[in-house]
């Protein structure tokens, strides 16, 4: 089911991309040892502090200062910020986790689109098994898959509750995400 290289990783996060938690699924210690304490959640709030800020505002500031800028260095800008959050996020995770720079560890990412939200629990809990075959025990999987499914609820319940809100408000043009490119005069 989950064809990736999310078996070999020794963090695992699962991201729920309307929620502001996420789970941290940290199995270094290996199977004898892992415990409730290996499966933890953060949250953005967080860890999107004014050190993740001021090193965001620092890393974009040197992209953009730069004499040899041309079209399409600034074509390629929004993917350049993208790394850049992308890389920042993750260097907060792995210093919240505990992980030393000399001892860096594989992140998986298990990102809970549209589609695996629809899982049931077993199709997730065979998921998991398959993922963490050998780094893990059954008891460690049973309580994963609940944490999971309590997270999937919530994004359930969340886009369930502001889609109608989402819709009406670009069908009002009130959404600045869609632009209109023509529109028939009054």
């Amino acid at each position: 089911m989950f064809n990736s290289e999310n078996k070999n990783s020794d963090i695992t996060l699962c991201i729920f991309p309307h929620l502001q938690e996420f789970l941290v699924i940290d199995t270094r210690s290996g199977k004898d040892k892992l415990d409730e304490n290996s499966v933890f959640s953060l949250s953005l709030d967080k860890l999107l502090d004014n050190k993740f800020h001021n090193n965001l505002t620092d890393e974009f500031s040197k992209l953009i200062r730069t004499d040899d800028i041309d079209f399409m260095k600034l074509i390629s800008l929004p993917q350049k910020i993208e790394k850049i959050v992308r890389n920042e996020i993750i260097k907060i995770i792995i210093n919240e986790v505990g992980i030393s720079q000399n001892n860096l560890s594989q992140v998986g990412i298990i990102f809970f689109n549209k589609e695996i939200i629809k899982l049931s629990k077993e199709q997730l809990k065979s998921a998991l098994i398959e993922i963490f075959s050998g780094k893990t025990d059954d008891f460690f999987i049973e309580n994963l898959t609940n944490k999971i499914m309590n997270l999937i609820k919530l994004e359930i319940d969340f886009v369930k509750n502001n889609y109608k809100s989402n819709i009406e408000s670009i069908i009002n043009e009130n959404d600045e995400s869609y632009i209109t490119l023509w529109k028939k005069g009054s």
